[in-house]
């Protein structure tokens, strides 16, 4: 289930996120334009008065989100994953809004062809779609997810984003 994540800029103080989680909470971070953050955790979506409020400074922030971000330990499944795919990686890429390849299917777009990046699965709401096939068509708001060699993605994210189409 992708998050929404909302945008709010604060004049003077800085940009706030917010994020309702999967049981049902929200959760804000106010970034201050001094370097501090500020968590705050409310246990339903509408309650008016968060359960917990986090003040940390920059390092902190950081810090924290290297732990979360799995930067210091990693999932046994990942690492499982990884060790298969020797030296391919697996890349989740955003389609961007105003990409030219929207409406148009994988083998249109020729991305394998130009890139060797192989697109595996499309996630889309309300259904992925699993074992992507060349008559796929690409939809705004799609995630690829993309196998291939680590080299080899900026040029895909690139085409994606800009083209070539015309000719394809």
């Amino acid at each position: 289930m992708p998050v929404d994540l909302r945008e709010t800029r604060l004049p003077g103080v800085g940009v706030k996120y917010t994020f309702r989680t999967a049981l049902g909470g929200r959760v804000s971070v106010i970034l201050h334009i001094d370097g501090q953050r500020e968590i705050y955790f409310y246990r339903r979506s509408d309650d008016d008065e968060p359960t917990a409020v986090i003040d940390l400074h920059d390092d902190e922030a950081r810090q924290l989100g290297a732990i979360i971000g799995g930067a210091y330990e990693r999932p046994k499944i990942v690492e499982d994953l990884e060790l298969a795919l020797g030296e391919l990686h697996i890349e989740w890429i955003p389609v961007p809004d105003t990409s030219p390849a929207i409406g148009r299917t994988l083998a249109d777009a020729r991305l394998r062809a130009r890139t060797a990046v192989t697109v595996i699965a499309i996630l889309r709401e309300p259904e992925p779609v699993s074992g992507a096939q060349p008559g796929d068509f690409i939809q705004q708001g799609d995630t690829l997810v993309a196998v291939g060699k680590a080299g080899q993605f900026a040029l895909f994210r690139r085409l994606l984003a800009e083209g070539p189409f015309a000719d394809a």
